[in-house]
């Protein structure tokens, strides 16, 4: 088995293990209010922290990427604005979008509307000053919890609050469970371009709930489940 200390390795190979061995990731297609009116941009290194509140986080590279040497400073779009309005909507980008959202990935000035680039259709929001994108099954309107600055880069982890929900009818059922086929989400994956859909799902033995000791009986079952796994 290969290994590797990590302070060794050069910040683009220390990227590539990362990037290449943690797949899927979703990816959060976030609106923010800037200066001159607002951005789109897609970040994968994102997922959901816990509830109550309703919580997530998203990290962004410097504005130079994630590169050896350092950074000169200057932040993303999306941070620099959340820096002056702290709040922002999240989506959920499915397949049939994803031309769309490779568009806003561009490093575009700040001025810019990439939503008006992509062709994205917009709402006003119920309760942030970011508009939505109502293309998109599944928009999340956030505020911001805060902002950490992480490593040597160093990485900004955005800390959000969802405070109103947005899901489309198609996706959602009267329990608020969420059909997967329906939402068609991408993930990211390594690369230049690596991008992946939940093409293929199976269910696991629902073995005891959680918040208690499991029975003798649950943990035989889950050992003979265990078995029919490669050593």
């Amino acid at each position: 088995m290969a290994e590797f200390s990590a302070a060794d390795l050069a910040v683009e190979d220390q990227y590539k293990l990362m990037s290449g061995a943690i797949i899927p990731r979703p990816i959060a297609l976030t609106v923010t209010q800037g200066p001159d009116g607002p951005n789109v941009a897609p970040f994968s290194f994102f997922n959901c922290i816990g509830v109550s509140p309703p919580m997530f986080m998203i990290a962004c590279s410097p504005k130079t990427g994630p590169k050896s040497g350092g950074s000169n400073g200057e932040v993303k779009d999306t941070v620099a604005n959340l820096r002056d309005c702290p709040e922002m909507v999240v989506h959920i980008v499915d397949y049939e979008l994803r031309n769309k959202m490779n568009a806003c990935a561009l490093d575009f000035d700040r001025d810019v509307n990439e939503a008006e680039i992509a062709g994205f259709n917009t709402a006003p929001s119920v309760m942030v000053t970011p508009p939505r994108i109502t293309d998109c099954r599944v928009q999340l309107e956030s505020k911001l919890i805060d902002i950490l600055e992480m490593g040597t880069l160093p990485y900004y982890m955005i800390l959000g609050e969802v405070v109103h929900f947005h899901m489309d009818d198609a996706i959602i059922n009267d329990r608020l469970h969420i059909d997967p086929g329906a939402l068609d989400a991408l993930g990211r994956m390594a690369g230049n371009g690596g991008y992946t859909r939940i093409t293929d799902k199976f269910e696991m033995p629902f073995l005891h709930p959680p918040g208690s000791v499991p029975p003798e009986e649950a943990v035989e079952r889950a050992k003979e489940f265990a078995k029919t796994d490669r050593d």
